[in-house]
């Protein structure tokens, strides 16, 4: 099957040298995301991605991106040309579009295809549905997060998302809430994440140390975290990895305590060189239903894949298969998160490290990319073959 994935993700080697040059980073667990759904379809599908590259101005030096076509693996990526100025914006954009879309289709050498787009993208969506109508083909929405929960969201923009989100033909989704948000009543398949075991890479010459890579935003419980951390009596050191409004917040901390470190925004092969190397990884976004209930905290599927313990908060979906093999914040105020890091650092090493083997073992058994592929090929599948409405 011909599948066109209409996303902001670029190859993976395109996006590490875009992110070390960006003066403005761009956002990595998006990336990441699509990288490893690109890879999943890809297994058993001819995969085109219609790359539109996150770009807003002063991100880079250049005043605009130019057009190209790459290939990692078997999977093809077409670049769209793309500046930040407002007329840009009205007159070329969709066009930018859907001109790649055209090249792409061109290269299946058939108009049977089925299209895959990210729904927080009003410019993919816009694009996608009309290149849908003029092949007459199904569009599947992929669902990663309720657009009204993303910071600075405008009105009028969410309101266009949901709008078109909710004529499409179905959803890939990583909650079950998601869907409903949009429709209900449309098919969906629904996944938490997908894991995948990249190549291990060295680290900095940094031992003994408690681990947080993300976005640093009080509501996601990083200020919890370091401030607990901070009145701790704990000897190892807490290094904290990211960007966000909380991060001068966090260095000038780092100042008064030598046992934390702040760390930029870090390149993937980087941060998974980090998380590989920790004591323990630490998730402590705290609990809040209608978040949990519409987005999944990422970095815990992520943390839970890579074989080193993991301390985190009760996420609901995940921690009933996890019980057992996670160290669970029993209490996510600041008194509770330091009581849970001092009662992980007197927990016996051999348990961690027993506990961190089984939630590897189970986080590829459920979304490992190989099993993942034949659940949403099967989906894929159905949508293209069903008749339209």
């Amino acid at each position: 099957m011909n599948v066109l994935i209409f996303s902001g993700a670029m190859t993976e080697h395109d996006f590490a040298t875009f992110q070390s040059e960006a003066k403005i980073k761009p956002n990595p667990s998006n990336q990441n995301f699509y990288s490893k759904l690109i890879k999943c379809i890809a297994l058993r599908n001819n995969v085109s991605v219609i790359s539109h590259r996150p770009f807003v101005k002063g991100m880079t030096k250049d005043k605009y991106l130019e057009s190209d076509i790459v290939t990692e693996g078997n999977v093809r990526f077409f670049y769209t040309y793309r500046e930040t100025s407002k007329v840009y914006k009205v007159l070329r954009e969709q066009n930018e579009i859907i001109k790649n879309a055209h090249r792409a289709i061109e290269e299946f050498h058939s108009n049977d295809f089925i299209i895959v787009v990210d729904t927080l993208r009003l410019s993919l969506l816009k694009a996608a549905k009309k290149v849908a109508a003029e092949y007459n083909v199904k569009i599947v929405g992929m669902l990663t997060d309720n657009p009204s929960n993303l910071s600075g969201g405008i009105k009028s923009y969410v309101s266009q998302i949901k709008r078109l989100v909710r004529s499409l033909d179905g959803y890939l989704a990583l909650t079950d809430g998601l869907v409903q948000v949009f429709n209900g009543y449309k098919p969906s398949y629904v996944f938490e994440g997908l894991v995948d075991s990249p190549d291990v890479f060295k680290k900095d010459p940094i031992y003994d140390y408690y681990f947080f890579a993300g976005s640093l935003y009080e509501r996601y419980g990083v200020k919890t975290l370091v401030d607990a951390f901070h009145e701790s009596n704990i000897k190892s050191k807490l290094v904290v990895a990211g960007a966000g409004p909380l991060a001068k917040y966090v260095e000038h901390l780092s100042y008064d305590d030598y046992r934390i470190l702040y760390l930029p925004q870090l390149s993937r092969d980087k941060i998974l060189g980090y998380e590989r190397n920790a004591i323990v990884n630490i998730n402590p976004r705290p609990l809040d239903p209608k978040l949990d209930n519409e987005s999944v905290p990422s970095k815990l599927i992520e943390y839970l894949s890579n074989g080193q313990p993991v301390l985190s908060t009760k996420y609901p979906k995940l921690y009933g298969p996890f019980k057992d093999d996670v160290f669970w914040i029993e209490d996510s105020s600041l008194e509770g998160m330091r009581r849970a890091l001092e009662e992980f650092a007197k927990a016996d090493i051999n348990d961690a490290k027993r506990k961190a083997y089984i939630a590897k073992m189970k986080a590829f058994e459920f979304y490992g990319l190989e099993v993942q592929s034949e659940s949403i090929d099967h989906f894929l599948t159905s949508i293209n073959s069903s008749s339209n409405n």
